[in-house]
């Protein structure tokens, strides 16, 4: 029971907070998106993407 319930615990993460956690600007960013160092986000709308909490956090802690 309680295993179905860890599913959802995967908070989504906005380009800019994302940004915020690498201490990078927007440019740069968008750039490691490019080269691969950042996965593809997912994409809800045309304007509207995130990340998973757990795939930001590996980021985040490669480039420390």
């Amino acid at each position: 029971m309680g295993v179905a319930h860890n599913v959802n615990i995967d908070r989504r993460v906005r380009a800019k907070e994302f940004m915020i956690l690498l201490s990078i600007g927007r440019t740069k960013f968008y750039r490691m998106i490019k080269k691969g160092e950042i996965p593809q986000p997912i994409r809800v709308s045309e304007k509207e993407v995130f990340w998973h909490e757990s795939s930001v956090k590996k980021v985040v802690e490669k480039h420390k």
